[in-house]
């Protein structure tokens, strides 16, 4: 495959656009606050800055937002080929609007071709077993599929983090699968998300810490918590939730920053900048929240 299959407009030495749909932020709103004026205009642009090949979010110049996850299996070293660390062994897709609203669902697992059955990890996590992989089709089947389900409008594909991206151009450059009629242009949804919530040095947020933050529950009707289409909904309200820009910090919040260490430091640093968040956080403490 050629490498302008993959040229993403923005990416190299373009100012990157960033067309979103805001609404109002009450101040009285922690995450609503960390998001609102120039913090969140350079949120938008955080995917396009540092990882390359990504642009920035755009839910204007796109008809469909296709928001994709992958389930990988490591590849035993001595099977490695061409590079090839993991496969792809199941896809999730949820298709948008431009209004942020579900259109339809893509679900399949991928028979692996280097991978033998499914390690144990993955297996917990995800759900899926040797017996799912092996009567499945192979992944060039399922990306043609999968690009006739996405149809030809403009499409813009939004994951959770890079690494979705550069699994499937290394897999499908490995097993010469073309590309060529899928979009090119991916956006992080990681990395705004990691900026508007003000993490300090703890890094990037993962999916499910940006779900309990906000008060989003994985749906598990898809037969596991962590399957790539569970992913690609929770990823999906996270995305719909941008795009109205209304955040609801869930009381739950607290637990992530106490598992990462934070402690209030947050609250405290969030409420100097805020009279009014201030006096929102000293109402929450004497209800005793």
């Amino acid at each position: 495959m050629g490498s302008t299959a993959w040229r993403v407009p923005g990416a190299r030495g373009i100012a990157p656009r960033f067309h979103v749909r805001t609404g109002a932020y009450p101040y009285g709103n922690v995450a609503a606050y960390v998001a609102s004026g120039r913090q969140r205009r350079k949120a938008l642009t955080v995917s396009a800055e540092k990882t390359p090949c990504i642009s920035a979010i755009d839910t204007t110049n796109f008809a469909r937002q296709i928001v994709l996850d992958f389930e990988f299996a490591p590849v035993p070293k001595q099977r490695q080929r061409r590079g090839l660390r993991n496969e792809i062994i199941e896809v999730g897709a949820v298709k948008l609007d431009y209004h942020g609203n579900v259109m339809g669902e893509f679900s399949q697992f991928v028979q692996t071709e280097f991978t033998e059955g499914v390690a144990y990890p993955v297996r917990e996590l995800t759900g899926i077993s040797a017996v799912d992989t092996a009567m499945a089709d192979p992944l060039y089947m399922v990306i043609k599929r999968l690009s006739d389900w996405i149809g030809r409008y403009s499409a813009q594909v939004v994951c959770w983090s890079g690494a979705d991206r550069r699994q499937l151009l290394t897999e499908c450059q490995a097993k010469h699968i073309d590309l060529s009629a899928f979009p090119t242009d991916w956006a992080d949804l990681q990395a705004f998300y990691t900026s508007i919530m003000d993490v300090g040095s703890h890094g990037c947020v993962s999916l499910s810490d940006a779900a309990t933050w906000f008060g989003i529950e994985f749906d598990e009707s898809t037969g596991h918590a962590h399957s790539a289409l569970a992913d690609a909904r929770v990823t999906a309200k996270l995305f719909k939730q941008m795009m109205d820009g209304e955040y609801r910090v869930s009381p739950r919040a607290q637990e992530v920053r106490q598992r990462w260490g934070m402690g209030e430091r947050v609250q405290t640093r969030l409420s100097s900048k805020c009279p009014e968040l201030g006096d929102l956080l000293l109402k929450l403490k004497a209800a005793g929240r």
